[in-house]
């Protein structure tokens, strides 16, 4: 999997079909989005639809809510996987990540 690194803001970003995916950090939680474009320059938008990882669990954070995903497996594994990507040369930033994201059993 490719990612492109950005260290000084806390974040990866990725893309998967097309799409510009970012993993990001807010605190003590881990954010997933995708990055929204529009016609006119508007600057970095990202959905109102995102993964939430905090406190070992992942919720989907939404206008409706915040709802806890009952098998958030495959979605640590895959930040684990992306985690390995940057692991020798942002070495600081793969420790802030996987220090909040929880290992699968």
């Amino acid at each position: 999997m490719k990612v492109s690194i950005y260290p000084e803001k806390d974040s990866v970003e990725m893309c998967f079909e097309g799409a510009t995916i970012k993993l990001f950090i807010v605190g003590n939680e881990v954010h997933i989005a995708e990055e929204v474009t529009y016609e006119v320059t508007t600057g970095e938008v990202l959905s109102k639809l995102q993964v939430v990882i905090k406190d070992g669990k992942a919720y989907l954070q939404s206008p409706f809510g915040l709802n806890e995903i009952s098998s958030p497996e495959n979605i640590f594994k895959g930040i684990k996987a992306v985690l390995e990507e940057i692991k020798e040369k942002h070495k600081g930033l793969y420790e802030k990540f996987n220090n909040l994201v929880p290992t699968t059993q």
